[in-house]
């Protein structure tokens, strides 16, 4: 059992990326992975901040709007003058596994390090970020910067890969460098042994990684079929909760919320 003071405590938690719309036809609903897991960490009564760019346009002023009632602090959220907020088009099919379509050069491909970000970063318990909001230079060295300058907190890195280009490399190994946790699912596994030329099961591979990144665990999704972690010294696998999903976006972000949550509080695996 925790203490209780470590059970009650509030924890100050940071989603680092991208926040967006999620259009499914006419209808469009807060998405982005930082923005998502910061709403998670919200509703787990935890003190959420969302550190991104939008567009100073009726889309960003929105996204504000209903982030802030959501309890999500957006201090650390930029506005951008020139480019617009992003938007992520979605359509599912029958099974419910979504396709996505986002749009490029948006407010969160030129996010960048100010003085918000600066006295935000020490402060965090933990920090989110994944690759896709890497996907311009200048968000990866804002990017960068944040988490190094969050030099106490616990940093999550999801991978959020959905294809493998010139600079993923690249990416892929800084974010595991600056990373004390990595969370991706099946596909993504077998994109990244496949990108880094990586012989051998998925298991095989994550346990490498461990080592070689000098990481504190690796979580991989496994969707119905629940999922595994890893540590140096211990590994776990659950098989989940039977259910009927209906729409897996953003899945994974409302895992990675809970998973980091519960490294917090010290909970075993």
């Amino acid at each position: 059992m925790l203490p209780d003071d470590k059970r009650e405590k509030k924890f100050q938690i940071a989603g680092l990326g991208q926040v967006l719309w999620d259009v499914y036809g006419d209808e469009k609903f807060i998405g982005g992975s930082a923005a998502n897991f910061a709403v998670h960490i919200a509703n787990a009564g935890q003190d959420a901040y969302l550190c991104s760019r939008v567009g100073d346009d009726k889309d960003g002023h929105e996204l504000l709007e209903k982030l802030n009632d959501m309890r999500v602090t957006t201090a650390g959220v930029q506005l951008d003058i020139f480019k617009p907020t992003g938007r992520l088009n979605i359509t599912l099919d029958r099974d419910g596994h979504p396709n996505f379509h986002c749009t490029t050069d948006v407010a969160f491909d030129h996010m960048r390090l100010d003085s918000i970000w600066e006295d935000l970063a020490p402060k965090m318990d933990a920090v989110f970020f994944d690759a896709l909001a890497q996907r311009s230079e200048r968000s990866r060295e804002a990017i960068h910067s944040f988490l190094k300058k969050a030099t106490t907190g616990l940093k999550m890195c999801d991978l959020n890969l959905r294809t493998w280009n010139a600079t993923s490399e690249q990416v892929v190994n800084k974010s595991l460098a600056l990373a004390d946790v990595l969370k991706l699912n099946k596909n993504e596994c077998e994109l990244l042994k496949s990108g880094l030329r990586a012989d051998g099961d998925d298991l095989s591979f994550l346990r490498q990684l461990v080592q070689k990144h000098a990481l504190q665990l690796v979580a991989l999704t496994l969707g119905a079929d629940g999922c595994y972690l890893i540590t140096p010294t211990e590994e776990e696998y659950d098989p989940g909760y039977s259910i009927v999903p209906l729409d897996r976006s953003g899945a994974g972000d409302a895992f990675a919320a809970g998973l980091v949550l519960k490294i917090l509080q010290r909970a075993a695996l």
